[in-house]
């Protein structure tokens, strides 16, 4: 008998198999499990986030601008925006085929060309694009009703300006950043943006899983800030008329351009402020030469000219240096150093006293009176009254010139700034100067806001004084040898004895920009007047740039200053003489 052991094959025992495999398992679920609690947490909180919870951007109310007789310059209205978005399984290949006729079927809607549509778009890019903004309702429906492939509206907000033109320069207009983003640009609308605008929100929900609200858990609102309304000083029946009159005045004498601005003496109030060329802020993105976006009435100082005489003869009596009734020789020509003064046409006037220096436009008894103040007490009235300072009115664009130091002041310098020539301010800050002799010697500070408020706060803006300039004695003489200056003039006798009215014209040269001296052909013509004399309800000063139908003021400004005044002197309550 073989006692030899049979050897046997290797056998797996099951039950270890399966045990073994359970624990391997296991431990690659651990694993994983640590992987995603712990090493990803932070990406798939965020996703579970995004899935249970909607966030929405909750868009603030931006503020309304008003008159102060409660005329709505700019509000916010309803408006959407076409897109084009190829998702949901659009055809791309067949939009691209299409596109053309697409496009023209938007445009004949809109009512805008194609190119205008098209400028911007990427064919590369269409998830989603943005092709026009602030269509209207009726376009909205018609667009919708024609199912045009890849096309769709969304909700929007537009900047709506109700009456066009009118206020252009005050208002500014809202257009968008480089992000393409909402931002106020000029006007009202640039200086006060961050106002208006408010601050925009967010609010976030959290959801189950049917994507319904979950009501009693807590939710995070970011909270939004209503923009602030604007109530402007300025009066809308009074600006229309102006601004109609500037509009035939400024094409009448063929000129560049005109400014009109009038104030309230008494307080500063900014009653309308006007400026042509000027544009539609609804449809800003027609105006090519943006220079027309800027309100020249603050952002363009010019030499203004005689009519500073005035003020250099409130100096001399305010400082002692001259009586109203001192005279003045007037041989004819001033020399100092290398340099002569001459009055208009070489003409002499002889011996006269500072009223016949106003009526005659006297160049060379100005710069005398200018001459006896010296240039740091001239600096320093100048200063005062607001000339080489900003107003701060709250124009986007305003700027002012510069008013170099006394001790850089050359003789020749004290002399023609007398007379308003080598020297620039603003129109409003030409018309604020002046106002302090319509005012008995006090400067009001312009303003144009009245009153900024939202659901949250009001502010109320007061009138405020810049400082008594002169002494009310010295105004009121200065101010009644303006008025016996301005009722000199033949075109001015239908008021006398009706209406007591102060004025005077300013003719000046334009300064090259491009090199030192002056243009041969160009000239700025100014007339600035208050009415009454004494007690002023209104001062208005109307410039006009490069008149080519005449090169002195009283043929070419006064006039439309006249008209102007006719028309509304009543609005303003302007007295008859008794």
């Amino acid at each position: 008998m073989n006692n030899k052991k049979v050897p046997t094959s290797k056998r797996i025992d099951f039950p270890t198999f399966v045990f073994g495999s359970i624990v391997l398992l296991f431990l690659l679920v651990v694993v994983q499990l640590f992987r995603w609690q712990v090493g990803s947490y932070e990406r798939f909180s965020a996703l579970a986030s995004a899935q249970l919870n909607s966030e929405q951007d909750v868009f603030t109310k931006r503020g309304t601008i008003y008159t102060q007789d409660g005329v709505v310059l700019a509000v916010d209205s309803p408006s959407w925006n076409v897109i084009i978005s190829l998702t949901n399984g659009v055809d791309q290949a067949k939009f691209l085929k299409e596109k053309a006729t697409i496009f023209q079927e938007i445009s004949s809607v809109l009512d805008v060309e194609v190119e205008e549509l098209t400028s911007g778009f990427n064919d590369n890019r269409l998830t989603y694009q943005v092709i026009y903004r602030g269509i209207n309702k009726r376009q909205r429906e018609i667009l919708e009703e024609k199912k045009l492939l890849g096309v769709y509206t969304e909700d929007s907000i537009k900047r709506l300006y109700p009456n066009g033109e009118l206020f252009s320069h005050i208002i500014g207009y809202v257009g968008t950043d480089s992000f393409g983003r909402p931002k106020g640009n000029y006007g009202i609308e640039g200086f006060f943006w961050g106002d208006i605008k408010g601050k925009e929100g967010a609010s976030q929900q959290e959801k189950d899983l049917s994507g319904k609200a979950i009501i009693s858990k807590q939710y995070k609102n970011v909270q939004y800030r209503e923009g602030k309304n604007i109530v402007l000083t300025v009066n809308s029946g009074i600006q229309k008329k102006v601004e109609k009159l500037l509009e035939e005045g400024v094409q009448e004498q063929r000129a560049d351009a005109g400014s009109v601005i009038i104030l309230a003496p008494k307080t500063g109030e900014i009653i309308a402020m006007a400026n042509y060329p000027d544009y539609d802020p609804n449809e800003f993105w027609k105006i090519k030469n943006v220079s027309v976006f800027r309100n020249k009435v603050v952002s363009s100082p010019y030499e203004y000219g005689s009519v500073q005489k005035p003020l250099t003869i409130a100096m001399a009596m305010d400082d002692g240096k001259l009586d109203e009734d001192d005279i003045c020789n007037d041989t004819g020509k001033l020399k100092m150093d290398d340099k002569t003064i001459y009055n208009f046409n070489f003409v002499k006037y002889g011996k006269i006293t500072p009223k016949e220096t106003l009526q005659y436009s006297d160049n060379i008894c100005a710069a005398t009176y200018g001459l006896s103040v010296g240039a740091a007490s001239m600096y320093d009235y100048l200063l005062k009254l607001g000339i080489g300072a900003s107003s701060s009115i709250g124009i986007h664009e305003e700027e002012t010139s510069f008013l170099k130091t006394p001790d850089k002041w050359l003789k020749i310098d004290i002399a023609t700034t007398s007379y308003g020539q080598a020297i620039s301010a603003t129109p409003l800050q030409v018309a604020s100067a002046l106002s302090a002799l319509a005012n008995h010697g006090e400067r009001m500070q312009p303003m144009l806001v009245k009153k900024i408020y939202n659901n949250e706060e009001e502010i109320i803006i007061k009138p405020s004084s810049a400082g008594q300039i002169f002494t009310p004695e010295t105004a009121d003489k200065v101010a009644k040898m303006m008025e016996y200056a301005t009722f000199t003039r033949k075109d001015m006798a239908k008021y006398k004895g009706v209406y007591s009215i102060a004025g005077k014209t300013g003719t000046a040269q334009v300064a090259r920009a491009d090199t030192s001296g002056y243009y041969e052909d160009r000239v700025n013509v100014t007339f600035v007047g208050f009415s009454p004399a004494i007690d002023a309800r209104f001062i208005m000063l109307v410039k006009i740039e490069n008149p080519r139908k005449g090169d002195l003021a009283n043929l070419t400004v006064l006039p439309l200053w006249m008209k102007i005044f006719d028309t509304i002197k009543d609005d303003l309550g302007v007295p008859r003489i008794k």
